[in-house]
């Protein structure tokens, strides 16, 4: 069995460009190659702290420091010292795209810089202060392009000048802390999401959150996401949708669509085991066989065979409707219109008695009926009705597997 290809996609998101040897170069190891990558895709003199490699990484103070030792040992870095007032600063790491020999340092222009924490050798002060290097000072504090200060000021970024930082800020703690996936989840990402947001629709996420979550908990399939997708989604207003999983399946009139979806998918379901007793005419009837048993036997599963069915139709006679679950209302969308007094609804009907089946009743002045799709260019109108059914079943029957995992 040959070895499956790797393919690049499309770049349709923000991308970086590194020279080949990046790759290529074997004296790299696989985590200082990555970190090379993350450190070249700064902008020109980006300062990033041995905390944002801990973050980004996913690693120990320790192993970061092994990473950036491995870059300076090959020649990806190199330690730079600059003076302010006659005193030596604290040294800076400088990251270069290509690997330079000691007589390259004072040519080759730095792309990003590491603030070092090693203490200096100690040299005489010079008098006068060198120009400006490519470097960081030790304190990040009042960095502005890093890491660490872009993730801390992109929220207050976000908020409408008349907002509170903090007390949006509160609220999104207290909203978070309720929420079924924060011990795995961003919170930065939530956080960021949750002050994009309209003060309307912060309140409104606070007050559906509850409903949502106990929705999502109790359909089988449906899982509560993410809080970061599920701010930037606006997830809790599915809960308004009717066709979402996680809404309240809601009452639908007699004879529409959905009614009749309902209904459909309520005789896929087995054949109710416990019927009255036969009468004394129709047991001799039963007894002695032939198409007279058949129709009697035939008439009773009409009859007794579906109690929701038949539940159904009795409110349906009332002008009453029935609950249809947010799966039937999307499945129902595709059901064809079929006029009464049509060849479709002829075909149909032929179809529910050989299978046994109840037709529902046919007020005066109920011109249309709603059946699962046929194609509308068969030639065999009983093939394709059965074809239909058989389809619709499959539908239904996939989702009420969904709903029992």
């Amino acid at each position: 069995m040959s070895e499956p290809t790797i393919r690049r996609g499309v770049r349709n998101a923000r991308y970086t460009t590194l020279p080949n040897h990046v790759f290529e170069d074997t004296r790299l190891s696989m985590d200082a190659r990555w970190l090379l990558g993350y450190l070249l895709s700064k902008p020109d003199n980006w300062t990033v702290v041995v905390g944002d490699i801990i973050k980004k990484g996913n690693c120990g103070r320790d192993k970061a420091r092994r990473m950036i030792a491995e870059l300076v040992d090959i020649g990806y870095a190199e330690r730079e010292q600059t003076r302010e007032d006659g005193r030596f600063s604290a040294t800076a790491l400088v990251i270069f795209d290509e690997p330079r020999s000691a007589s390259e340092a004072s040519e080759t222009a730095s792309v990003a810089s590491l603030p070092q924490t090693e203490m200096p050798s100690p040299v005489k002060p010079s008098p006068v202060s060198p120009s400006p290097v490519k470097s960081a000072p030790s304190n990040n504090s009042h960095l502005e392009n890093t890491d660490y200060q872009q993730e801390r000021d992109a929220p207050k970024s976000d908020l409408k000048s008349d907002e509170d930082p903090k007390a949006v800020a509160r609220a999104f703690k207290r909203w978070y802390g309720d929420w079924p996936t924060r011990k795995v989840d961003s919170a930065y990402a939530a956080e960021k999401a949750w002050f994009l947001l309209t003060p309307e629709q912060r309140a409104e996420c606070i007050a559906k959150s509850p409903t949502y979550i106990e929705r999502a908990n109790a359909v089988k399939g449906v899982k509560v996401p993410y809080a970061g997708p599920f701010l930037t989604g606006r997830d809790w207003e599915k809960l308004d949708d009717p066709k979402s999983d996680v809404a309240v399946a809601q009452v639908h009139n007699p004879y529409t669509r959905p009614w009749h979806a309902g209904r459909c998918a309520e005789l896929l379901r087995p054949i109710a085991q416990t019927m009255p007793q036969l009468t004394p005419f129709q047991r001799q009837i039963v007894e002695q066989g032939g198409t007279a048993a058949e129709v009697v036997l035939a008439d009773r599963r009409r009859k007794y065979g579906w109690p929701k069915v038949n539940t159904m139709d009795e409110r349906a006679g009332d002008r009453k409707g029935v609950t249809v679950s947010p799966q039937l209302l999307r499945v129902s969308e595709s059901f064809d219109t079929v006029r009464r007094d049509s060849d479709l609804a002829a075909a149909w009907k032929r179809y529910f008695d050989k299978a046994g089946l109840p037709l529902p009743a046919m007020p005066t002045g109920l011109d249309w009926l709603f059946f699962p799709p046929v194609p509308a260019d068969v030639t065999d109108l009983d093939l394709a009705v059965s074809e239909a059914w058989d389809a619709f079943g499959q539908q239904v029957n996939e989702g009420r597997e969904n709903d029992a995992a």
